[in-house]
């Protein structure tokens, strides 16, 4: 993790993997197909993202072999005790301020498996989102202060993100509310 608590890519990619898991055993293939085609529906193709092998995983004790076989054959896999510890700790893990593909990679993941964690911690995640988003609303509020700065069509683009920005805290909200 970064020093602000917010995940590097290469554990995105492993929440990914763990968290593919958190249903119940599956094919090594399966998972590894998964995370990829997930990942690359998101960000688009990236080596960076998928450099890491799952099999790490293993040798890290998140993931081990339901049969105790290892990966031949294509063996089912399932979370560690470990594993579930590692999984929540991602999943509770900061976003980084700003707008990037691994950011939207990250809070697709969070959102995608945010129902393993219990109520109050679900809640805290959705408020922590919010926050974002209102730390992109002041940054683009300020940047449209700066009038020297509007030459073009930067305004129109700024209000549009200011818009999206405040649709994403509307939508935090009515989340926060349902859960």
């Amino acid at each position: 993790m970064y020093r602000d608590n917010s995940l590097i890519p290469k554990e995105a990619i492993r929440m990914a993997a763990l968290g593919a898991l958190s249903g119940g055993p599956r094919p090594y293939a399966d998972i590894a197909g998964e995370v990829r085609q997930f990942a690359a529906r998101i960000v688009g193709p990236s080596l960076d993202l998928l450099g890491s092998s799952i099999e790490l995983l293993k040798f890290e004790g998140l993931i081990a072999p339901v049969t105790g076989e290892g990966f031949e054959d294509n063996a089912e896999l399932r979370l560690t005790d470990a594993g579930w510890t590692a999984l929540k700790d991602y999943l509770t893990a900061a976003v980084r301020p700003g707008s990037n593909d691994l950011n939207k990679l990250v809070v697709a993941l969070k959102l995608r498996f945010l129902h393993l964690l219990e109520k109050d911690e679900q809640v805290e995640q959705i408020d922590n989102l919010r926050a974002l988003y209102q730390g992109e609303h002041a940054r683009l509020f300020d940047l449209l202060t700066h009038e020297e700065w509007q030459q073009g069509h930067l305004r129109a683009w700024i209000e549009m993100e200011i818009s999206q920005v405040e649709d994403r805290m509307a939508w935090c909200d009515r989340i926060a509310a349902e859960l």
